[in-house]
């Protein structure tokens, strides 16, 4: 009988097969290491061989992944709270034991987060951001209102908020925290990053500020986000006798200034928003 010369040679079922030239990396995905040597594995000796060795960097990273989770807690806190000896806290941060998955659901509660994530899985959070797309206004999901974090240095002049290539990122918050305690009930949010140290020592370069969009009186107290001759600035804003806007910083470095009413019209001065949240970032 002639045989295709092209064809690949019959497997020996007395020689174990060969692996792929690209097979995941055991360190970074421990299962899916494991998945992909066992199907090729020989017999079940070998299949052992590798789950052990699977099962073990498995363990190391859920103990690393139990043990941040903690943070500063004492492990006897922990085993106290959830009813354990301190060594079973201990053996699971060490890698040296896995817990059942009752065990697992009473750590990730106790951690205040979820059993997924202490396995080493995405968040439901980080899974549904993924599929939110970019846009210049926020969008709720569900609890969580995703909210666009804008690169303010590439805002077109006159056009802040209104391009969205200029969108980093969507920001999620807990919708309740949105409508009820900052007591928002639209959409017209944004975020952006802090830029220069006008506002020190309350807010550093790097920390992230949410802005309602639709808070645009300058009668209202707080800290405003304002375009000023094209520059925008984030400043607080005071309003005093004669049609006149104080414009001030936190820093006593940087000068207020005040705007006289018969100005707005004639020079390119707005607000822009009202800041209402923001976020430290520590060094």
């Amino acid at each position: 009988m002639s045989t295709n010369p092209s064809a690949p040679p019959a497997h020996d079922s007395n020689q174990p097969y060969s692996l792929p030239s690209v097979s995941p990396v055991k360190a970074d995905e421990p299962v899916a290491w494991y998945r992909f040597h066992a199907a090729a594995a020989a017999d079940k000796a070998e299949v052992k061989t590798v789950r052990t060795e699977a099962r073990s960097v498995f363990m190391q990273q859920f103990g690393q992944r139990c043990r941040a989770a903690r943070g500063n807690r004492e492990i006897h806190d922990v085993a106290a709270a959830v009813g354990v000896h301190r060594n079973t806290i201990w053996n699971v941060e060490r890698g040296d034991s896995l817990p059942d998955a009752f065990e697992l659901e009473v750590l990730a509660r106790e951690y205040n987060t979820t059993p997924v994530e202490l396995l080493g899985g995405e968040p439901p959070g980080a899974v549904r951001s993924a599929l939110v797309p970019h846009g210049v206004r926020a969008v709720q999901m569900d609890a969580l209102i995703y909210v666009p974090l804008f690169d303010l240095r590439e805002q077109a002049e006159g056009a802040a908020f209104t391009d969205t290539d200029s969108v980093l990122a969507m920001r999620p918050f807990d919708a309740q925290f949105i409508r009820y305690d900052l007591g928002i009930a639209h959409d017209d949010l944004a975020m952006f990053g802090v830029v220069g140290a006008s506002m020190e020592p309350w807010l550093h370069a790097k920390d992230a500020v949410l802005a309602d969009l639709r808070d645009r009186d300058a009668l209202t107290e707080g800290v405003h986000l304002i375009r000023l001759d094209g520059a925008l600035l984030m400043k607080k804003l005071q309003r005093l006798p004669g049609k006149i806007l104080r414009v001030s910083s936190y820093n006593p470095a940087y000068e207020p200034f005040d705007i006289q009413g018969h100005e707005s019209a004639d020079r390119d001065f707005a607000v822009l928003g009202r800041v209402r949240w923001a976020g430290v970032t520590f060094n």
